[in-house]
């Protein structure tokens, strides 16, 4: 566990640097301790820290007004607690990357699944609870905001399915991919983790405010800014680096060129760890991104065993199979059911079934959430 005087300073930085400071700033915490930073003389601070006049004296100010207990007090009162660098719960992996959070503020509500007891306050409750992902398997799956229907069923089909055998998925709550996965590893059950671009506090973007109260409830949000710090355009490429820190591997499923997720990846390939990408049509912008990182070495996914086979895990159908309460006929149609949307005659025929039989069965899979129907395109999977 960190020094309290180091949990003190690195609370105190996070306020200064999320909350005053409106740039992204690296400081020196492979050589010194977060104590050690902030002890240091006004001017070695100004000149560590590249600051202008104006923030100069604006760091003046802070380090005169800043009270270790009126931030707690803050944390509090937003149900948030802080994990210090160096500290007992602040994730080993995070600590090893270039230019590590000075800490992780964390945002969690109680939940059945995980073994927490109720009567712990809310900061209990999220250290617990990142320790309790932290010892999961962990991949990270990212794509584009703007992601096509194929996009969303990969990334939450492979985020369900890889939950299912416990994997604990990690991503960015941004519209499109990001949301597609936080759905699916809620739906597997196995725990998600949403690395913000803003506090932990604010919801953003505010359409996934719904998936962020489901988030709360059973995964977790972690943020390196303090509480009520707003979205900054630079923040959300700065946050790559908490999504691959915290992950084993990272899930490229769609991305134009030059996204953000191709960010995510090379922070991955920089910490040494394995890149998988969703092959997509040559036809489509959105397949640039993760067809280019085929091209120069990435592991093509086209299911969960792929990832799971990495790892050294069991790919059997524990996990990965079809929904239990189905009956036998609706089974033989969940296996020919996949991403791509497809016409009732041509599954009658892939499952030997009676087209007008197959119509029936299909209603029931879509009345079950087993099925998607789209009209003019067929069904798809929905798992």
């Amino acid at each position: 566990m960190c020094k309290q005087p180091d949990r003190r300073a690195a609370l105190a930085l996070s306020f200064f640097l999320g909350g005053v400071i409106q740039r992204p700033v690296v400081l020196p915490t492979a050589e010194m301790t977060p104590g050690e930073i902030w002890e240091c003389p006004a001017a070695s601070l100004v000149a560590m820290l590249k600051l202008t006049a104006n923030e100069a004296s604006r760091l003046e100010s802070f380090r005169a007004s800043f009270s270790p207990a009126c931030a707690e007090r803050q944390l509090r009162a937003t149900g948030m607690e802080f994990v210090a660098l160096g500290g007992e719960f602040y994730p080993a992996g995070l600590a090893t990357i270039y230019d590590p959070p000075l800490g992780l503020f964390l945002k969690c509500g109680h939940a059945d699944n995980l073994k927490i007891p109720a009567s712990e306050d809310a900061g209990e409750v999220a250290c617990r609870r990142l320790q309790e992902l932290m010892s999961r398997h962990r991949i990270a799956i990212v794509g584009a905001r703007a992601a096509s229907r194929y996009g969303l069923d990969a990334a939450g089909r492979l985020a369900t399915q890889l939950s299912h055998r416990s994997v604990c998925v990690i991503s960015g709550l941004a519209l499109g991919v990001d949301a597609a996965a936080h759905c699916g590893a809620l739906e597997g059950g196995g725990g998600t983790i949403a690395a913000m671009g803003c506090a932990a506090d604010h919801v953003y973007p505010s359409a996934n405010s719904g998936l962020y109260r489901r988030l709360l409830k059973s995964g977790l949000v972690v943020s390196e800014y303090p509480p009520g710090t707003m979205p900054l355009p630079w923040r959300f490429p700065a946050r790559n680096r908490i999504i691959a820190g915290l992950s084993e591997a990272v899930v490229v499923v769609e991305a134009r060129q030059k996204s953000g997720a191709l960010i995510t990846a090379d922070f991955c390939l920089e910490q040494g760890k394995e890149v998988f990408a969703v092959p997509g049509s040559i036809f489509s912008d959105l397949s640039a991104g993760p067809n280019e990182l085929i091209k120069v070495g990435a592991t093509p996914l086209t299911s969960a065993a792929d990832v799971l086979e990495s790892w050294g895990m069991e790919t059997g159908s524990k996990g990965i199979s079809e929904p239990s309460g189905l009956t036998d006929a609706e089974r033989v149609v969940v296996k020919v059911l996949d991403a791509t949307f497809r016409h009732q005659d041509e599954l009658a025929a892939r499952a030997g079934i009676d087209s007008r039989r197959v119509a029936a069965l299909l209603v029931s899979l879509e009345i079950k959430g087993l099925a998607r129907h789209e009209p003019g395109r067929g069904y798809s999977c929905q798992r």
